[in-house]
C-alpha cells in the first residue's frame, strides 16, 4: 500500500507539471488583490493529471506483485 500511495503522489506531481505557469499566474493575481469569480482549469491538463496518476498507480500495483 505504501508503494501505491507513493507512486500515486509521484503521478500527481508529474500530472500537475503542465499547470505550474497557470497556478503561478493565479497566485500573482491573488497577491495583487485580484479575485476572480471562477478559475477555469483546462480540461487537457485535468485529463493529463488523471492519466498520469492512473498509470503510476497501475505501475505500483504491477511492481508490488
Amino acid at each position: 500500500m505504501l508503494a501505491v500511495c507513493s507512486f500515486a503522489l509521484i503521478g500527481l506531481t508529474i500530472g500537475m507539471y503542465p499547470t505550474r505557469k497557470l497556478f503561478t499566474e493565479w497566485a500573482h493575481e491573488i497577491n495583487q488583490g485580484e479575485t476572480r469569480e471562477r478559475y477555469d482549469y483546462p480540461r487537457t491538463h485535468l485529463a493529463f493529471c488523471g492519466v498520469s496518476v492512473l498509470v503510476m498507480t497501475a505501475a505500483a500495483i504491477l511492481l508490488a506483485r
